[in-house]
């Protein structure tokens, strides 16, 4: 599925990811932790194309990371900042973007407009849209054009609880489907109990991936964090 190897990425002298090596498997939902300035965004951008590594290679599904529509169309991101057009309406941006994907799904899009409550909002324009307005119509487009995999950068931040329950009932129809869910937070209790598996950076290298469930026992995501962090 996702497979990173020997990433490497620096700013002047600072050396932000060392080596990243990580292999994503189809049907996994990864936590991806760490503390801040561990690599996490630069990780995410270097993938997306936001951003270009300094050394190693990324492909997703067997497709070398390029700026081509073929790569691109393999994911979808959701950033933790985002930036839209502020003028036009929601529904009109989700529209584009189905058609960048070649996707003709509306039935599936009016689903999730309507499990995530953005049925009046979709027709104004999204420079209205609250912070968590935004990180909502960012999820119905990702769950309605369905790609191999979705990448998220702190997708729940400005959630409320409702909407929460609704992001975990469609991550699960969505794996249930074959997709597969690069899942970057802080928040570790969120992640114990959506993710099935978790990667944790440190100082720019992979330094643990492994179910969570073998991960964690009877202790939490929190402590098996803090011991790998060494606090």
């Amino acid at each position: 599925m996702l497979k990173i190897t020997n990433l490497k990425k620096g700013y002047g002298s600072k050396q932000i990811l060392n080596g990243v090596e990580l292999h994503v498997k189809k049907g996994e939902i990864l936590g991806f932790v760490g503390s801040n300035g561990a690599g996490k965004t630069t990780t995410l951008n270097s993938i997306t194309g936001i951003l270009e590594p300094d050394e190693g290679t990324i492909t997703i599904n067997g497709i070398i990371k390029s700026g081509s529509t073929k790569y691109k169309k393999q994911f979808f991101f959701i950033p933790d900042t985002i930036h839209v057009f502020k003028n036009i309406s929601g529904f009109d941006w989700i529209r584009f973007v189905m058609k960048l994907y070649d996707n003709d799904q509306t039935e599936r899009m009016k689903h999730f407009i309507t499990q995530f409550d953005m049925e009046e909002a979709m027709y104004k324009p999204m420079g209205t849209y609250s912070y968590g307005m935004l990180h909502k119509m960012m999820l119905i487009v990702g769950f309605t054009i369905n790609p191999p995999i979705i990448i998220m950068d702190e997708p729940l931040n400005g959630l409320d609880p409702k909407s929460v329950l609704t992001f975990k009932k469609a991550i699960k129809l969505y794996i249930e489907e074959g997709g597969t869910v690069f899942f970057s937070t802080h928040l570790l209790d969120i992640a114990e109990k959506i993710c099935n598996t978790v990667a944790i950076l440190k100082d720019g290298k992979i330094i643990l991936h492994e179910e969570i469930d073998k991960v964690v026992g009877e202790n939490t995501l929190e402590t098996i964090f803090m011991e790998k962090q060494n606090v």
